[in-house]
This record gives structure tokens, sequence and C-alpha cells, in this order.
């Protein structure tokens, strides 16, 4: 039960994390979850813990293409917001 919870902790702490790193229009921050993803899968193929199947192939790109998507959607938040506050 620990685990779970740990493991949805951990999911919204790197969606809150992405989405302020758009928010505020940082690309390197924006970069750095992104960058880690792909260090933790290499490093995991390295160790031969991970095989080539094809979900395996598949997964880190939707966690690349997810994690950009955050990033972008924090960003048109705030466009968004000082589109507003313009007017």
């Amino acid at each position: 039960m620990l685990e779970v919870i740990l493991e949805i902790v951990m999911i919204v702490a790197i969606i809150s994390l992405q989405t302020f790193f758009g928010y505020i229009g940082n690309k390197i921050l924006g970069a750095l979850l992104p960058v880690a993803l792909m260090v933790v899968y290499i490093y995991f193929i390295a160790q031969g813990q991970i095989h080539f199947s094809i979900i395996d192939i598949v997964l880190p790109i939707v966690g690349l293409m997810a994690l950009i998507s955050i990033w972008a959607g924090g960003r048109k938040t705030k466009l968004r917001k000082t589109k507003v506050q313009e007017k």
C-alpha cells in the first residue's frame, strides 16, 4: 500500500514540476526531466533490466512526449493569463 502511495506522489510531483517549469518559461529546466528520463532509461538498458520489446521502445517515446506536452501546457497557461491581465 505504501509503495502505491509513493508512486502516486512521485507522479504528481513530476507533473507539477514540469508544469511549473513550463509556466515560468525556462527551457533548460523544462528539458531537465526529459533528459533525466532518457538517462535512467539508458542506465536500465546498460544494466540489462530492459529488453528490446515493442513496449520498451514505445514507452520512453510516450514518456518524452508527455513531459514535453506538460511543459507546453504550463507555458500556454501562463500566456493565457498574461493576455487576460493585459485586457
